[in-house]
């Protein structure tokens, strides 16, 4: 099969234009803009309007499918599996993307920031800060990631459609579940998934950059990698 050559250009612009949307985002909560703060509280009443006992128990154990630590687990699994597949230039990447930007970056991000919880009715305790959420971001990146991977893999456009809706599907459910238990307000969870997708852009292309010297490194390990999904050569395999 002959790979696709993949520009990096493209992969910045957009990852940067995420950015740029996050930026604006962090600048019109940290300033306390009108209509963001009306933004936040109507749609807290609106998602927690259908709050019930039954509902909230089970979205309390789905919302941890989100949670970063969970994440991390989940990585290092598949991490493992395509160093087992000789793709260890695509289980650094994957490694250091969620380590980097879903750990560590949001944590600073956080503690930047330093927002408060809701305090309207948390259905769940947290008393670290809020925004940008965690949760949003580490879900964005790490199934978004998987769902990337799993699109390129795919021939058929029916297809690619059904593994994207499926992927945003999933990611608006974690983000959604956040504001419905009270842990965050609406503007922390669309930040989170506009930072975790200028991640995976921006990310890609610095993969893209990276990737001719990191296999000249693992050839001197004596390392032959087999990572393929973003190749930047079109090659014969």
């Amino acid at each position: 099969m002959k790979s696709k050559e993949l520009s990096t250009l493209p992969f910045f612009i957009i990852g940067g234009l995420f950015l740029v949307l996050f930026g604006i985002t962090a600048w019109g909560m940290h300033v306390e803009i009108g209509w963001i703060v009306a933004f936040d509280l109507t749609w807290i009443e609106r998602i927690q309007s259908f709050a019930s006992e039954g509902r909230t128990s089970l979205i309390m154990i789905i919302t941890e499918l989100g949670n970063i630590r969970f994440i991390i687990v989940l990585t290092i699994l598949l991490v493992i599996v395509l160093f087992f597949k000789r793709k260890y230039a695509e289980g650094l990447w994957l490694g250091g993307t969620i380590l980097f930007c879903a750990a560590i970056a949001t944590k600073i991000l956080k503690t930047a920031f330093d927002r408060d919880r809701p305090n309207i009715l948390q259905l769940i305790t947290k008393t670290n800060e809020s925004f940008p959420s965690g949760h949003a971001t580490a879900t964005t990146i790490f199934y978004g990631l998987i769902g990337l991977f799993i699109f390129l893999s795919m021939s058929m456009l029916w297809k690619k459609c059904i593994v994207s809706f499926i992927t945003l599907a999933w990611i608006t459910f974690i983000l959604v579940s956040r504001v419905y238990l009270g842990v965050h307000f609406p503007t922390d969870v669309i930040a989170g998934f506009l930072f975790g997708m200028a991640s995976i852009f921006i990310s890609i292309a610095v993969y893209l950059i990276a990737l001719d010297p990191l296999r000249e490194l693992l050839g001197k390990l004596k390392l032959n990698d087999q990572s393929n999904t973003f190749a930047r050569r079109s090659r014969q395999h």
